[in-house]
């Protein structure tokens, strides 16, 4: 029952392999990093966007009549 946790296949020198082998910069080099690094760039934009619009909603106040 448990023996898929436990008796996997060593797969390191698959992966170091791979990482000596590329030319990517070290953080694309695994075969998810594009997706890791992808979203985190995405997430890392829309939290900087808001808060430009925030710092910008309180440099320039509310309309007064």
């Amino acid at each position: 029952m448990l023996s898929s946790i436990y008796n996997k296949p060593n797969r390191v020198y698959e992966f170091q392999k791979l990482v000596q082998t590329s030319h990517d910069p070290v953080y694309l080099r695994l075969p998810r990093s594009r997706l890791y690094v992808g979203t985190y760039y995405a997430l890392f934009s829309v939290g900087m966007l808001g808060v430009v619009y925030g710092t910008y909603g309180l440099i320039k106040g509310k309309k007064t009549e």
